[in-house]
């Protein structure tokens, strides 16, 4: 293959790359978590709100399944779709993550008591991801500032896209807490930590703003992008809950 040749399908690679910087940074949850704890002692956060609130376990279905096609489509969107915004969204991840991480080393937080009683297909499924997923590192909810991040991204890249990743973002992190992962103020802190990077990485930051998109996006690369979004959502949820 000839280098002009190679540049042309250069952006494949690039898209590649950018979705492996994003697990690759998601992978280092669970060492911060073992870190945390070896530090510090966890506490807790609740409010008698929060301790009023009831585990509802159909809301897995928005805490795990919306949630990771939710963040699976962006990813896949972004890289290989509308790539202009791609490095915001990587840069934005990156540095979310390290906020929260950072807190996580220095104050973690321990997550609602976890108590399932039921034996049914939902309740099943809040015991696996009980059995799977770490008790702490809930000060700032990732979850919530994933979603928020991913939201921003594709309004950012459409307005018209708000109007189904707003909705989804606030389902998302409502879901935390009727699945008894989070604290309401671990949601008030991802949106106090997110909001603000994504805007001046996709607003301000003068290498990875995008002033006008250029970009024609087509109802089959939509299509792909949320089947790709559930086939990865699968393939993650069988990997780290149900291998």
């Amino acid at each position: 293959m000839d280098a002009s040749r190679a540049k042309q399908y250069s952006w494949i690679l690039y898209g590649i790359v950018s979705i492996l910087i994003i697990l690759g940074v998601s992978l280092l949850y669970g060492t911060v978590a073992a870190i945390s704890v070896s530090l510090h002692t966890p506490v807790t956060l609740a409010s008698p709100l929060d301790l009023a609130i009831p585990l509802i376990p159909e809301t897995i279905i928005i805490y795990w399944y919306v949630f990771y096609t939710f963040l699976f489509f962006s990813y896949f969107y972004f890289a290989f779709v509308h790539r202009e915004y791609r490095n915001a969204l990587v840069l934005a991840y990156i540095l979310v993550n390290a906020v929260a991480y950072f807190i996580y080393l220095i104050f973690p937080v321990l997550g609602p008591d976890r108590l399932v009683t039921g034996t049914d297909f939902f309740s099943l499924q809040v015991q696996a991801l009980y059995n799977g997923d770490v008790h702490v590192n809930c000060f700032p909810s990732l979850h919530g500032s994933t979603a928020l991040l991913t939201a921003f991204a594709l309004w950012r890249a459409k307005k018209e896209y708000g109007y189904v990743s707003w909705p989804i973002a606030i389902a998302i992190m409502i879901s935390t807490l009727f699945v008894r992962q989070h604290w309401i103020v671990d949601q008030i802190a991802a949106t106090i930590i997110t909001l603000p990077i994504a805007y001046v990485i996709f607003n301000r930051f003068k290498y990875t703003k995008v002033t006008e998109s250029t970009t024609v996006v087509h109802r089959w690369q939509l299509i792909v992008s949320l089947i790709a979004g559930v086939f990865f959502m699968v393939l993650y949820l069988w990997l780290f809950y149900f291998m």
